[in-house]
């Protein structure tokens, strides 16, 4: 039985009558989680403190996640399919040139939006790769997403009828290591790696995908 608290006052309030399903729960967690994660980093960022922010017990969050680790590699695989599931959307519709416009400048525009974010999954991958662990976690999310991001991706190359000569998987590992590097560089030279040279580089990276394609 999932435990109450006083809530956080940035969070409705449940009461007795009102106590919310397992989804829900979660849900609330996650929400909590991101705030935390995105103020401490990972390393620092507390459950207690999560589930503070969430309105619930400590023990809400054991019983709905494993660790800390598989917390963040939740909300981290959830975050980056939102991301992607939006740019994708947006291009819905356009011919492959104007996609891959329309792509890179979506791209961009969230890596400035939310630095902190993207640093904190630069954080977690490192740890990921000293920590084993951690690794376990970073891994299972990041091939999970990459699977999304296939399926989102092959879902544009059926629309523009070359989903037989479009690289889908190629063009989505990419993808999430050319964010990784840029989400880097900027951090630390934004001037140089700003939005608009970050767009220029992410939608390179799609025209090439539409050009071996045959699209242009």
């Amino acid at each position: 039985m999932t435990e109450e608290r006083q809530p956080d006052s940035r969070h409705t309030e449940w009461t007795p009558t009102t106590r919310p399903g397992r989804d829900v729960v979660r849900r609330r967690l996650l929400d909590a989680a991101a705030e935390e994660f995105a103020e401490r980093g990972f390393s620092a960022a507390r459950l207690a403190e999560v589930a503070r922010r969430a309105g619930f017990t400590k023990g809400a969050v054991y019983s709905n996640f494993e660790s800390k680790q598989d917390l963040f590699a939740e909300l981290f695989a959830a975050r980056s399919l939102e991301l992607a599931g939006r740019v994708l959307a947006e291009i819905a519709g356009m011919n492959p040139t104007d996609a891959a416009g329309k792509g890179g400048e979506a791209v961009a525009s969230w890596m400035v939006r939310e630095p902190g974010w993207s640093l904190l999954v630069l954080e977690f991958g490192v740890l990921a790769a000293r920590d084993p662990q951690i690794a376990q976690a970073y891994l299972r999310e990041r091939r999970q997403l990459r699977g999304r991001l296939v399926g989102l991706i092959g879902e544009r190359a059926r629309e523009w009828g070359v989903d037989d000569t479009f690289d889908v998987r190629t063009t989505a590992i990419s993808l999430m290591a050319l964010i990784s590097g840029l989400v880097l560089e900027h951090s630390v030279d934004p001037e140089e790696v700003d939005q608009q040279t970050m767009g220029a580089a992410v939608t390179a990276l799609f025209a090439g995908a539409v050009a071996r394609a045959g699209l242009v």
